[in-house]
């Protein structure tokens, strides 16, 4: 028997025709050599550019391909210059890897609290933007928490406020799950991931930059692939992916261009309404039992669900789901410290539907968590 993937949040299952294209091209590179393979495919490859500027409403020159989201969010946090009396603002959800590169960088930050509903609270957002704020980050769905944020009225104030504040948000657990538009969300910076809810291959993500900015950013890493030595000064392709660098592997760029022209083929609203009736279908069969603590709005969330259970510790609970072959995953007070310490709890259990479960599968997950609890 299969594992059942409820930790789509983590590393969703591709589909078979992506993972086909992977394994295909693995070999082609294989055949004839990777350079001219590559060379051969070049308009397919390139073909990702178009499928992710339609995801998220960009041109396609805005777009760099990179490993993963938190690599490309570091990216762009070390090639962005901050005086030592600028600040930064981040969510008090904000993800723990990306607060530690605030932290490395000793950057001055502030931190603007959600309400206890999970909403954003645009007056203490407000009251914490200075003349010195120079970037305000958002995660648009926390990896602790599934709540949504309200990304449009946050870019909205911050341009009515000062249009040079730049925008940048973590959209690394909603794109793929929830509609994303960056003109009408007034995003700077968008990071995103392949592998959870686009279903592309891991090691795969991208980073958009408006091209309103690029001039005030200079990446601290630059190869022959975005510029050119003339007279021993360097010139910036025009157009050209900034971010990106000569090597990467074309195969995984072809699974996530594939995994993306699916979540557009298919429509990112047709998405959005299956997984989240899946998640009020789980919240609905667990609310007679009290011993279950959900974390969530559910009004706001979509197909992420964290919980703990009264008694039982998260990696018993983790632990248990795992020997029945359900893949869930538990985020810790290292995911978000000041989400956790907000909250008051060290660890949750996370469960993360996709459109490609079924509802069998969430009743046999209430069967475990009922048997878990009877014990």
């Amino acid at each position: 028997m299969s594992y059942i993937n409820f930790n789509n949040a983590g590393s969703s299952f591709v589909t078979n025709q992506t993972l086909k294209i992977v394994k295909s091209f693995f070999d082609y590179e294989n055949y004839i050599g990777g350079y001219n393979a590559e060379n051969l495919y070049k308009k397919k490859i390139s073909n990702f550019y178009f499928n992710a500027a339609k995801l998220i409403n960009c041109d396609q020159s805005e777009i760099s391909f990179l490993q993963n989201s938190t690599y490309a969010w570091n990216f762009f946090l070390n090639s962005i210059i901050l005086k030592k009396n600028e600040n930064v603002i981040i969510l008090d959800n904000e993800y723990g890897s990306n607060l530690i590169g605030i932290i490395n960088k000793k950057i001055n930050y502030k931190i603007s609290k959600l309400k206890k509903n999970g909403r954003v609270c645009l007056d203490d957002l407000k009251n914490k933007i200075d003349k010195k704020t120079k970037i305000v980050f958002a995660c648009h769905i926390a990896s602790q928490c599934g709540d949504v944020i309200d990304i449009e009225r946050i870019g909205k104030l911050l341009k009515h406020l000062n249009k040079n504040i730049i925008f940048v948000v973590d959209a690394c657990q909603s794109i793929g799950q929830v509609k994303i538009d960056v003109k009408k969300q007034k995003i700077d910076i968008l990071v995103g991931s392949g592998r959870k809810y686009l279903r592309g291959p891991r090691g795969t993500g991208f980073l958009y930059v408006n091209k309103k900015i690029k001039k005030k950013i200079s990446p601290f890493i630059l190869d022959i692939k975005s510029c050119l030595v003339k007279k021993n000064k360097i010139f910036v392709k025009k157009n050209s992916p900034i971010f990106e660098v000569f090597e990467y592997s074309p195969a995984l760029k072809l699974g996530l261009s594939n995994a993306i022209a699916n979540v557009n083929r298919i429509g990112i609203e047709k998405i959005e309404k299956k997984i989240k009736n899946l998640s009020l279908f789980f919240l609905n069969e667990m609310k007679p039992f009290s011993k279950f603590i959900f974390y969530e709005n559910s009004e706001l969330n979509v197909g992420i669900n964290t919980f703990s259970i009264k008694g039982i510790k998260t990696p018993v609970i983790y632990d248990f789901l795992l020997k029945k072959k359900i893949l869930t995953s538990v985020s810790n007070f290292q995911t978000s410290t000041h989400y956790f310490k907000k909250k008051s709890i060290n660890s949750v259990i996370r469960v993360s539907f996709h459109y490609y479960n079924k509802i069998e599968e969430i009743k046999k997950l209430k069967k475990c968590l009922i048997d878990l609890i009877k014990k």
